[in-house]
């Protein structure tokens, strides 16, 4: 499992992409499932509204010549005075009418300013014919023979026949009309187009055009088409789509930013107290958990760092004790012996060496009970274990040179106390005593490796260590009882005064067998 962060900023990316895909899906279905009849319905009433335009216009026209066929009724009206009233008309109205003629019951087309045709073939004259109660009819798309535009014709019959047998009047109605009505249709042939009478609807493509329709009441054979791209249709859905992913954005964006301040204020606290777990782990024993953020999570600090003190407290009392009996541990066996060589002395007579054995042995034991405090200057230590040498040193005369190599300005250094005597006495025991050498020699000498640590040597020139005792003794699986109690003792108590920063290595060969302490400075009030 990684990091709350992670899970937390993992969890917020996988909601909100599921989040943004569901409503977009979503949203696009509804949309166009609501919106594209929406706007069908719109076009549709938009076409309907501009055939109710065309429609009127026509009305218009329609009466306008229904006027004209009534005059007939009204009284008697030569061709020639009746297209008076045809010019007075159009004259009137000339933007509306491409030329009014007159049609007589045998088909032949009359004006007074152009010559006669027959329209006798053509299917709106034929209409008429085919249905005498019919009052009007209306031409498929024409081509004027007058001026060559596109018009359609209205044949309106008059309401009584004149002398000469005039039966209709037949208006040209220019197509530039109508186009203009329908100027802001979408257009399928690139004008627009109005079907008539037995025309064909256009043809489409059904997945991307649409085709309204719409009926014109004036004129019930006549439709308007208009052929209009379903992605147009669609734009608006697509406008809508894209406002509701800004929002969606901007609302994850918020989200985002909210993310933020509570990871801020949530998981950073957690890691500063991670942190100072692990400072603390690795030796850092004066820090001490920050506590920011949350109620919860500032008790949780409180609780750890009061927790920390009882460890802290707890840890340096049984520190004590057990120093104090390891100490009583090494000690009593030293003692009577020490004991035993003064008796010896003063019941030979040698008071004066009694007396030198009972002051080292005095220095030694006040050396070594230091008060009880856990450092000494690296001067007191090397004084106790002089005093130790020459305690040991009149009880085995066989051991007499005791060489001190270390500078004096590292002699006020601290160091834990009684660090030195357990190796002196296994270089004497395991060491000197056994070797059959004359000149046996012990050595103590100490330098700085680097600015924080200090390198403590006890060298002997005694019997020599196999290797595979070596071996043992530097990973810690040598026991051997109470032979083995000083390197148990001080590799313990390194551990407890040093916290794992320090530590114990034997090397030896035929010439030399050296103890090696590895120190970290420290910084007491001795």
């Amino acid at each position: 499992m990684g990091s709350i962060k992670k899970q937390v900023v993992w969890l917020f990316i996988f909601i909100s992409l599921t989040l943004i895909g569901t409503i977009y899906g979503a949203m696009r279905i509804e949309l166009a499932r609501n919106v594209m009849p929406i706007n069908t319905t719109m076009t549709q009433q938009m076409v309907d509204d501009r055939g109710n335009q065309i429609d009127d216009w026509f009305g218009e026209r329609l009466s306008e010549l229904r006027l004209l066929a009534n005059l007939s009724g009204q009284r008697k009206y030569t061709r020639q005075q009746l297209f008076n009233e045809t010019k007075a008309l159009s004259g009137f109205d000339k933007h509306n009418y491409v030329s009014i003629r007159l049609v007589s019951r045998d088909g032949i087309s009359y004006s007074d300013s152009f010559p006669s045709f027959s329209v006798r073939h053509r299917t709106y004259y034929r209409e008429m014919q085919r249905y005498p109660k019919r009052v009007y009819t209306v031409s498929n798309l024409l081509t004027s023979q007058e001026d060559h535009q596109s018009i359609v014709i209205i044949l309106y019959r008059l309401t009584q026949p004149l002398p000469d047998h005039t039966a209709y009047v037949a208006a040209a109605i220019p197509l530039t009309k109508v186009e203009a009505l329908t100027h802001d249709l979408s257009i399928y042939d690139g004008t627009g187009m109005l079907l008539g009478r037995g025309t064909d609807s256009p043809q489409i493509d059904p997945q991307k055009e649409l085709l309204l329709t719409t009926k014109l009441n004036k004129l019930p054979q006549w439709k308007v088409n208009y052929v209009v791209q379903k992605k147009e249709l669609r734009e608006g859905t697509q406008h809508l789509i894209r406002l509701l992913l800004i929002i969606i954005l901007v609302v994850i964006a918020l989200l985002g930013l909210l993310l933020i301040l509570l990871l801020r204020r949530i998981v950073r606290p957690i890691e500063n107290l991670t942190r100072s777990m692990n400072e603390i782990q690795n030796g850092g024993y004066a820090i001490r958990a920050t506590v920011e953020g949350p109620q919860e999570i500032r008790m949780l600090a409180t609780t750890f760092n009061q927790t920390l003190d009882r460890v802290y407290e707890n840890e340096t009392k049984y520190r004590e004790a057990t120093i104090q009996v390891l100490q009583a541990q090494i000690q009593p066996h030293f003692l009577y012996n020490t004991l035993d060589t003064i008796q010896w002395q003063i019941m030979g007579d040698e008071t004066d060496d009694a007396l030198m054995m009972i002051e080292n042995l005095s220095v030694f034991f006040r050396k070594g009970l230091n008060h009880g405090r856990e450092f000494m200057t690296l001067r007191d230590e090397i004084i106790h274990v002089q005093s130790y040498f020459k305690i040991q040193a009149v009880r085995f005369p066989k051991i007499r040179q005791l060489s001190i190599d270390i500078d004096d300005s590292l002699m006020d250094q601290p160091v834990m106390h009684f660090i030195l005597q357990p190796l002196v006495e296994n270089a004497i025991n395991h060491g000197l005593r056994c070797s059959e050498n004359t000149d046996n020699e012990l050595k103590i000498s100490a330098s700085l490796i680097s600015s924080t640590q200090l390198k403590l040597m006890v060298s002997n020139n005694g019997k020599p260590i196999s290797k595979e005792l070596v071996r043992k003794l530097n990973d810690g699986s040598y026991n051997a009882g109470q032979n083995s109690y000083g390197i148990y003792n001080i590799r313990h108590r390194l551990k407890l005064v040093y916290s794992g920063r320090a530590y114990l290595r034997y090397h030896s060969n035929e010439k030399l067998t050296t103890a090696v302490l590895v120190l970290p400075l420290v910084d007491e009030s001795l």
